[in-house]
């Protein structure tokens, strides 16, 4: 059984994150959604979900 490998660049993920009105942002990375201070925390969750991330 192969895996599948998924990459993606760093520009393309924080264009997934949405700025908060109150602080922060959300991330939504395959279906789940994370609440975030720092975009640069995006990189430790893609890296989790198996992305190899492209800078």
């Amino acid at each position: 059984m192969s895996e599948t490998v998924k990459t993606a660049s760093f520009e393309y993920l924080i264009s997934l994150a949405k700025e908060n009105p109150e602080g922060g942002y959300t991330f939504v990375l395959d279906g789940d959604s994370y609440q975030i201070e720092d975009v640069l925390e995006i990189s430790t969750i893609a890296s989790k979900k198996g992305y190899i991330v492209i800078y």
